[in-house]
C-alpha cells in the first residue's frame, strides 16, 4: 500500500494538483471567514487581506499534553481578563528550525458542550504591528484534530481577532510565551487605515 501511495505522489503535475487543491480550499475557507465577519465589520469586509497562500507554513506538531494546570488569567484588551487553562505544548518546525507553542483552553468555553472541544492558539511574531495586527493573531483547533499524538497548524488560517476592526470587544492578549522569533508571513494581514474604531 505504502508503494502504491508514494507512486502516486511521484505521479508528474500530482504535487501541482494537490497545491492546487489546498489552495481551493483555503480560498473557501478565507470566503466564509469573510462572510462571518461581515456582521461585526460590515461593509469593512472588502478592506481584509491576507498573505498569499503558502503551504510551507502548514506544520504538523507533536502534541505534549500538561496535567495539573491551574488556571489562570488571560489578559485582554480591554484589561479585562479570561480565565485560562494550559492544555498542550505544540513543537513543530519551520524551514527547520524548531519552535513551541502553547494551545489553551478558555474556562468560559470548556465549560459548555457545544463548544469544549475548542483550543485556542494565540501567538505573536515579528510581523505584529507591521504587516500583522500589533495585538497578535488567533488560529482555532479542535482536540478532535488531535490524531496519535499529532495536530496540524496551519498558519495560512490565521486570523486578527475582533479588536483589530472595532471597539467593544475583550479579546485575549496572546501570552508572552507564545511569542515566534520567526516571522509568519500566512494568514491575515493588517490594515489599519481601513478600519474604523
Amino acid at each position: 500500500m505504502k508503494g502504491i501511495l508514494f507512486c502516486i505522489l511521484c505521479l508528474p503535475g500530482f504535487g501541482a494538483l494537490a497545491q492546487k487543491n489546498y489552495k481551493d480550499s483555503l480560498q473557501e475557507h478565507r470566503r466564509q471567514y469573510t462572510a462571518d465577519l461581515y456582521p461585526i465589520i460590515k461593509d469593512d469586509t472588502a478592506f481584509l487581506s491576507f498573505f498569499p497562500a503558502n503551504r510551507q507554513m502548514v506544520v504538523t506538531a507533536t502534541v505534549e499534553q500538561l496535567t495539573n494546570e491551574k488556571p489562570f488569567k488571560l489578559t485582554t484588551s480591554s484589561g479585562k481578563t479570561k480565565e485560562a487553562q494550559k492544555y498542550a505544548l505544540l513543537r513543530f518546525s519551520l524551514n527547520g528550525k524548531p519552535y513551541q507553542l502553547y494551545a489553551y483552553q478558555l474556562l468560559a468555553l470548556k465549560e459548555k458542550a457545544e463548544t469544549a472541544n475548542e483550543l485556542f492558539l494565540p501567538f505573536i511574531d515579528p510581523t505584529c504591528g507591521k504587516e500583522s495586527y500589533g495585538g497578535g493573531r488567533y488560529i482555532d483547533l479542535q482536540l478532535t484534530d488531535i490524531h496519535e499524538g499529532r495536530i496540524v497548524i496551519d498558519f495560512n488560517k490565521a486570523y486578527n481577532p475582533y479588536c483589530a476592526f472595532t471597539t467593544g470587544y475583550n479579546c485575549p492578549i496572546p501570552p508572552r510565551e507564545n511569542s515566534l522569533p520567526v516571522a509568519i508571513k500566512a494568514g491575515e494581514r493588517y490594515r489599519p487605515a481601513h478600519f474604523k474604531h
